[in-house]
C-alpha cells in the first residue's frame, strides 16, 4: 500500500506528529497525569486506537521529545568543528542548546519533561541516558580538551561530562522553578564560562 505525502511527510508520519503535538499541548495545559490518551487523540481529530499504532504509553511521548531534542543537538555539531579550542566548542554548544530550549521548547514543555522523568520509577531514564548524543558529544569535546592539555585529565572524560551535564540540568531546573524569569542563554553562558570551564581547565 503506497503512502500519501502530506506537507512533506508520509500520512503515517503526519498522524504521529499530530498525536505528538496534541499530547504535548495537553500535557502543558492539564498536566501529564491528568491527560488521557482519548483526550490526546480527540484533540488531534483521530480515533483513540490510532495512538497505539505509534506509542505504547503516554511516557513514550516524553521519550520521543528527548530524542527530538537530541536530533537538534546532532544537527548543530558540524557548526562547531572549526572552533579552535574545546572551551569554545563547549561555550558555543551551550549557547545553541539554550537558545533551542528557551525559544523552541519553552519552560512549560520543559517542566512537563522534567516532571515526568522525576516521577517515573527507577533510574533508567532517557534524561540521563549516556547513549544520548547530548552526553556523547560533551564527552568527545572534553576528550579533545584533555588531549590538547586544555582540560584536566585527573578524571576521565565520561565522568567530567556527567558532571558537566548534571550542572546544566541544574540550571535548566532552576529556570523551570523560576518559570523562565531569567534569560536562559545569558545565564548559561556566564555559568559555563565562570563555573564549568573554570573547573575543567588545567
Amino acid at each position: 500500500m503506497g503512502k500519501t505525502m502530506i506537507e512533506g511527510k508520509t500520512k503515517a508520519e503526519r498522524t504521529k506528529s499530530l498525536i505528538f503535538e496534541s499530547a504535548l499541548t495537553l500535557f502543558k495545559r492539564k498536566g501529564f497525569e491528568q491527560t488521557t490518551i482519548e483526550e490526546i487523540t480527540s484533540n488531534a481529530g483521530l480515533a483513540k486506537g490510532s495512538f497505539y499504532t505509534y506509542f505504547s504509553t503516554k511516557s513514550d511521548i516524553i521519550v520521543e521529545e528527548f530524542w527530538a531534542i537530541d536530533s537538534y543537538y546532532r544537527s548543530i555539531a558540524p557548526r562547531l568543528v572549526q572552533l579552535p579550542t574545546a572551551s569554545e566548542k563547549l561555550m558555543k554548544f551551550t549557547e545553541y542548546q539554550m537558545l533551542y530550549v528557551r525559544d523552541t521548547i519553552g519552560y512549560e514543555t520543559l517542566k512537563v519533561l522534567y516532571a515526568n522523568q522525576v516521577l517515573k520509577d527507577g533510574s533508567d531514564k532517557v534524561i540521563v541516558d549516556k547513549h544520548r548524543f547530548w552526553h556523547t558529544y560533551i564527552v568527545e569535546i572534553i576528550e579533545e580538551g584533555q588531549l590538547s592539555k586544555e582540560f584536566m585529565n585527573t578524571l576521565d572524560a565520561q565522568q567530567l561530562a556527567t558532571y558537566f551535564n548534571r550542572a546544566i540540568r541544574g540550571l535548566l531546573l532552576d529556570w523551570n522553578i523560576r518559570s523562565g524569569s531569567f534569560d536562559l542563554v545569558e545565564e548559561a553562558l556566564q555559568y559555563c564560562k565562570v563555573l564549568l570551564l573554570g573547573s575543567l581547565k588545567n
